[in-house]
Order: C-alpha cells, then structure tokens, then sequence
C-alpha cells in the first residue's frame, strides 16, 4: 500500500509525524565504544578545555627557555609567536562575518515566483 505524500496550502510535501526510536548505547558498534566512547562522558569538554589551556601554557613557558636569533627584534619576545598566533586565529575568524554581508545575497535574490507544484490547484 502505497499512500502519496501529503502536501500543504501551498503544494509543499509535509512529512508525517512520526515516533522515531532513540538511539541507545546497544545500537553502537563495539569498536566504536572502543574508540569514541569516551566523548560521551559528562567531564569529557572540561577536561579537553584544561589540557588545551595546560599545554598552551608549557608551550609559552618553554618559549622561555628558546634562545632565537630572529631578524626582527619584537619576534625575540618571549611568547610573540603565541600572540601573533591567536591574534592571526582571531582576525580570522571575526572576518567572516564582513565578509558574508558582503558576499550573501538578500533572502528575495530570485524574486517571489510562482512555486507551487503543477498538480496542486491554486486558491484563487
């Protein structure tokens, strides 16, 4: 029994409600447990936020330790290339979003055409 699918108002497929099973942890493949079990652990962002900040942190402290010949003298500074990182990372990031004003288009880009699919009538 094959039923067609439901439309709305306007010609859109609508899908019908439905009670999807939840997934559970018999439904994961043994080797997957294995392997990413350990990202569905409540502690599991706070710890990887403390060992990326610990090792950050070594890194900036080892920069103590480099003896560096640059040929610019502010590059000699301990923990530049650490703040030239994160600022490079920052500008980045914070770019994007001039960058898609300026680049996306307005949600009537195509105009209001008639969509409506031909095997739906119209409410005229």
């Amino acid at each position: 029994m094959n039923l067609p699918p439901e439309r709305d108002a306007s010609g859109r497929f609508v899908k019908p409600e439905q009670d999807l099973p939840q997934p559970n942890d018999d439904d994961m493949h043994p080797m997957s447990r294995v392997l990413f079990g350990w990202v569905s652990a409540p502690r599991t962002p706070m710890i990887l936020l403390v060992l990326t900040v610990v090792i950050a942190l070594g890194l900036v402290l080892v920069d103590f330790a480099v003896n560096r010949h640059e040929y610019l003298d502010f590059a000699n500074a301990n923990g530049f290339y650490a703040l030239w990182g994160f600022a490079a990372f920052a500008l980045a990031v914070l770019s994007g979003w001039p960058l898609g004003k300026l680049l996306r288009r307005d949600e009537d880009y195509y105009g209001e055409a008639d969509t409506t699919p031909q095997d739906v009538e119209h409410d005229s």
